[in-house]
This record gives C-alpha cells, structure tokens and sequence, in this order.
C-alpha cells in the first residue's frame, strides 16, 4: 500500500543505538544488526511464516505481503536440492494478531506457476500486483483475501528467471503505477490502449533463457531505449510511457510526494550507485543505441566510476552516490518526520545486500537536481568492504545478512526483509532452506 499521508507516531524509539533484547534471529544474524543513532531493531517475523522474500508491501489493516522466491534460479541451484515449491511461487501475507510487535501468523494468499522467483509485490486497494517475467500480474481479491480474477496485466517482459528483470510496482501521487525493468530484455510489452513499449541491449548474460536481447529497438513514442527502463501505467493499463532507460539492473525505486523519483542500480562488481532520476533521462550505462557497455567506450583518462555511467557523455545524468562494489536490492522513501529531527526533511533508504546495510541518505538540493549524503541506517558489519567480492561465499555469519526490500509500515515503523544467504550475485544461493527475517 503507497500512501502519502502523515503516519502514526512511530515505534522505533528515539534512544541510543541498541537492540532489543530476548528477540532472535536466525543463525545470530540479529545480533550483529547495527541501527543508525537514536533507532532500536527487532525481529518482526522470521522462516516459517515465509521463506526467501524478494519484496515486501504493506496494507491497510498492517499486515505485510511477501512475495517468495524459492524456485529461486533452478538452472543454478537445484543440484543443492534447495526448498522447492513444484506448483510455483507464492505470495504470503504475514500478521502480528495480537500487537505485541512480532508476526505470529501467516497464511498463503496465492501460489501459482507463473509465479518464478517474483521480485515484487504491491497491495493497491483489492488488487495485488507481482512482478513476474514474463508478466506483471494483477490479482483482483475479495475481503476474505480470496483470489477471484488473475490478470496478466502487462505481458512480454524480458528476464524470466533473471535477476535483471521486472521489480515491484509503485504508486505515484498522480495514481500512475512506477515499474522498472534490468536490463535483460528485449522488452515488448503492449498496454491496453495498443501503445509498445520496447527495449533491449547487446546483454545476453545470466541464464539460459536471455539469449534473444535485441539492441535498437524502437518504442512506439519513436526512441530507442536502451537497457534497464523506467516506465509508468495507468491503473487500467492504458497511457504507458518510458521515464528513463540506461540502467544495467535497478531492483530498487521509490518517490516521494512530490513525485520525484530515486533508483538504485545494481553491482556490476565496482560502480553500484543511488540516483534522482530526471524525467525522461539516460543513466549511461548502455551505449545510445544499446550494443556496447560502458567497458567498451571508456576513454584512456577516464575512471571506472566515470566511464561506468558514461559521466563525460551529453545527455547524461549525474550519478548521484556512487559507492563501489555491491548489490543493491529494494528502496523506499520515508517521509513525516517521525523519526525525529535528525531525520527530518526525508529520509531515503536503499537496501544493499553485498554490503550487508541499508543506506540512508539525506536528499539536498543542489543546481537544477540533488545532491545524496549516505550513511548506514542498519548494518551488520558496521563497515563498507572495500574488498567486497562479488559471488563471494562468505563464512561470517554477519555477512549474510542481504537486505532485500525496504518499507514503510502503517504504525509508521520501518521493515526490512532479510533474503540470508552465504552469497549474493550471479544467481547463486547457498540456503537450500529459504530462511528469511523480517526487522522492525
């Protein structure tokens, strides 16, 4: 549920970092979590209310919706003889009945074939909308939660199977619905009123089943829109239209009220970066035309981090916080000034699982966009590696904390989801359980 509303008082206590005690988490990973100043954490839910959460949304009534992804990359991962659901994926919603600040029920709201390691969840009103390549579905409930019509909203997404594909859904001010896709394509997806959407690049990497990414496609506003795109919808499917493309593999967005929207883009292994995304703009990391990396056309005196979002091209965005190697997952935008005047004026926080942290940044207004200061809103290890290796397998057991979404709650408390893993990038995974937390 999106909401642009004053919230509640929230209920993470404005006192000196701690965590709260008697609370745990699986394998210890709560006791290394590090809140930012002035916040407490505790574990809200955990495996078996749900397994292996790729995203999260909030309704109105406080329950938190999961969506799973155990059937998380087979061609990659079914030798280990992980946790596996034969009739698909599932959508899950999670509950504290009794208001002791801790989930103790579940229960399964959807599993269905189409569902394959879905990257996104939204609850907007009766419709509960999950991002799914080669789909983003809707599907319509009655107030017993029952499913009582499946649509395939939006068809013909590229990366099925594929971390680089379609994320969660977001809902706008201006009631338009915010997708974003990586950069697995080729994209041709047609809304309801006829008009195509297309994307694609020189990227073929990943799975088996990316292997027709076609570059120099051309959507019906007359562009070519290359790699990862941004693109907003009507809630009846009509109306689509492209906000930005250029990305390599953007899992998380948000907005704030004003409709301003913020995107991380994802590893790469060295330039992972949080940025204010211009209307209409290109991000760099593809070629205008989509069949070259930023590898292939950086200048002898350019930098990675320059060169990696082509930074010396017209046309081109600003980065915004460029942080090194990662993974960076789901986003949010808090908003009310309930976390007290430390936090006031906004409040961005992108997870980032290869660095096991939740980044906050402070937005600041400078020249005709804004500037990001980032600081660890929660972390288990308390520094960034500058040694990070992407694919890693890593023995520390704070660093398996991975960070996979971010939100908002209705008693204005900040969630956070907890894939847990040894390892984050290249469609690995190493729990063959799916053991998942949710902190609060």
């Amino acid at each position: 549920m999106k909401a642009f509303m004053t919230f509640m008082p929230i209920l993470i206590a404005l006192v000196t970092p701690r965590l709260v005690q008697g609370a745990e988490g699986p394998d210890d990973i709560f006791g290394h979590l590090k809140p930012a100043e002035g916040l407490t954490v505790s574990v809200w839910a955990h495996s078996p209310l749900f397994f292996n959460p790729t995203g999260m949304d909030v309704d109105e009534r406080g329950r938190i919706w999961v969506s799973e992804a155990l059937n998380y990359r087979g061609f990659n991962n079914q030798k280990r003889k992980p946790r596996w659901h034969e009739k698909g994926d599932r959508i899950v919603i999670v509950e504290d009945t009794d208001g002791d600040g801790k989930a103790d029920t579940s229960k399964v709201f959807v599993q269905d074939k189409d569902l394959t390691a879905p990257l996104g969840v939204a609850v907007i009103g009766n419709k509960v909308v999950v991002s799914s390549s080669p789909h983003l579905l809707v599907y319509v409930k009655n107030d017993k939660d029952e499913v009582v019509r499946k649509e395939k909203f939006l068809s013909g997404w590229g990366g099925f199977d594929h971390d680089h594909s379609l994320h969660k859904i977001e809902v706008g001010p201006d009631g338009r619905w915010y997708g974003n896709a990586g950069n697995a394509g080729p994209h041709e997806v047609k809304g309801r009123d006829g008009w195509t959407l297309r994307a694609g690049s020189w990227y073929t990497g990943g799975t088996p089943y990316n292997k027709g990414n076609t570059p120099g496609l051309k959507s019906d506003d007359g562009r070519i829109h290359s790699g990862g795109v941004l693109f907003s919808v009507l809630p009846d499917g009509t109306g689509m239209r492209v906000l930005g493309h250029g990305y390599r593999n953007p899992y998380g967005h948000g907005l704030d009220s004003f409709g301003n929207v913020w995107m991380n883009d994802n590893d790469d292994t060295q330039s992972c970066r949080t940025t204010w995304i211009m209307p209409f703009s290109d991000c760099g990391y593809c070629s205008k035309d989509g069949t070259r990396s930023w590898g292939v056309d950086r200048r002898p005196s350019q930098s990675v981090r320059s060169a990696h979002w082509r930074q010396d091209d017209p046309g081109v965005i600003p980065s915004g916080h460029v942080y090194g190697n990662g993974a960076p997952t789901g986003l949010a935008y808090y908003e009310n000034g309930a976390l007290g005047k430390r936090y006031e004026g906004g409040l961005l926080l992108s997870c980032e699982a290869g660095q096991n942290v939740v980044w906050g940044y402070r937005r600041i207004v400078e020249g005709a966009g804004f500037r990001l200061e980032g600081f660890p809103f929660l972390t288990s290890t308390g520094v960034q590696d500058p040694n990070y290796k992407w694919m890693k397998r890593e023995s520390n057991r704070a660093m398996w904390f991975r960070p996979s979404d971010v939100i908002v709650g209705t008693d204005g408390a900040v969630y956070v989801c907890d894939w847990y893993d040894a390892v984050v990038g290249g469609h690995q995974m190493d729990d063959s359980n799916g053991r998942g937390t949710i902190y609060r």
